[in-house]
């Protein structure tokens, strides 16, 4: 009895012995490609950027809108990303003005919404795509309360 556990025992450590072996190669792929996928994903920084509008006369400040996003640079392309926000259901619209420069000056996008809204584009470089700056604002037309710039160049 001793011997045919012995043999039980034995064969058995032999299997597991030999199945860890079969299965480390194929673990050794799978932390391989988990390392490629984390480097393609880190070839770019993301670069934060954010700003509020200023407030009228009977608002508070918990009463302004307000964005955040970020952009980036990848092949060749710069992507653009922002969440917009207007706090005070007060039935005036949020405005963002996006202005960027490139070798032919300055241009301006406007964007508005009367609630939350995400908005994604991009710009190549070939133009030569230098800066941008964008502001915030609420209100009716001619009658804005703009929040201050933010700028950057590159």
């Amino acid at each position: 009895m001793r011997k045919l556990r012995s043999v039980l025992v034995g064969t058995a450590l032999a299997g597991a012995l030999a199945a860890g072996i079969a299965a480390a190669p194929a673990q050794a792929a799978t932390a391989t490609t988990a390392g490629t996928a984390s480097v393609a994903q880190a070839q770019y920084t993301k670069h934060w950027f954010s700003g509020y509008s200023s407030f009228g006369r009977g608002e508070s400040r918990g009463d302004r809108s307000d964005y955040k996003g970020y952009w980036y640079h990848s092949n060749g392309r710069y992507y653009f990303d922002f969440n917009t926000y207007d706090r005070d259901r007060d039935r005036q619209n949020t405005y963002i003005d996006f202005y960027y420069h490139d070798d032919n000056g300055w241009h301006n996008r406007r964007f508005s919404t009367g609630g939350h809204r995400e908005w994604k584009f991009s710009f190549s470089d070939k133009n030569g795509f230098d800066g941008f700056r964008a502001r915030i604002g609420e209100g009716r037309s001619g009658a804005f309360d703009w929040g201050n710039y933010y700028r950057h160049s590159f």
